[in-house]
């Protein structure tokens, strides 16, 4: 049995921020997405106890090992992608999962308690996920929404090491902006944000492939390592 503690109310998001055809630039939103427990909450929620603090030290054990084979992330320009994936901007180190983050991507548990949430057909789109590590001052992920094959992202802090203060290192997302193409966000990046600091052991379950979203830049003396694990949610 799960004891995951939902930690915020989101604003809800009704139809009409939704994304619709526009010349055929916006996809339009299955049903059964629409009407998800998660669309409801706003496309995201965080939880406490989702991950206990034995699975999590040994994602982070794994994540550690894993550095060994990352490789640095960086984008200078944005590719001007609108909808979604594409190339934003960031600075980042990356590395593929290993077999244990590999066992909490398939297992039961987990995905039962996506189904609930998100849509009954969702389920993993590859063999594993990835591990990022935002390491050094500045590193960060521009605004984006993520790849086809990521509709719901499960991302889980596996350290979040605060300099003097938590002002760096935040995700923002978007809720509210869902409709609008991607440099209409960059370009009002302070409109209808929703920050989130993502503490150590903490879960974000989001709808990452219609929420807009981003890494703030790190600060002096901020280090930060999550599990990223990604989903089709049809």
């Amino acid at each position: 049995m799960i004891n995951a503690t939902s930690l915020h109310l989101p604003p809800k998001v009704n139809s009409s921020s939704m994304p619709q055809k526009n010349k055929g630039e916006m996809l339009e939103i299955p049903r059964e997405i629409l009407n998800s427990r998660l669309m409801r909450r706003g496309g995201f929620d965080i939880f406490n106890g989702l991950v206990d603090e034995l699975i999590k030290n040994s994602l982070l054990a794994e994540a550690i090992n894993q550095q060994e084979f990352a490789v640095e992330n960086n984008v200078a320009e944005s590719d001007a992608e609108e909808i979604r994936g594409g190339a934003p901007p960031r600075s980042f180190v990356i590395s593929s999962g290993g077999d244990f983050q590999q066992g909490v991507y398939h297992a039961k548990w987990l995905i039962d308690f996506l189904r609930d949430l998100t849509t009954p057909f969702l389920k993993p789109t590859g063999d594993n996920g990835t591990y990022s590590y935002y390491l050094r001052p500045g590193d960060f992920l521009d605004i984006h929404r993520d790849i086809v094959t990521c509709d719901v992202a499960v991302i889980t802090c596996l350290k979040n090491q605060f300099g003097e203060n938590k002002g760096g290192g935040k995700l923002c997302l978007y809720p509210e902006r869902i409709k609008e193409p991607l440099s209409a966000v960059r370009a009002a990046s302070s409109k209808g944000t929703f920050e989130v600091t993502l503490e150590d052991s903490q879960t974000i379950v989001m709808y990452g492939g219609l929420i807009p979203h981003a890494l703030l830049p790190l600060d002096e003396g901020q280090q930060r390592i999550v599990s990223v694990l990604c989903y089709a949610a049809l």
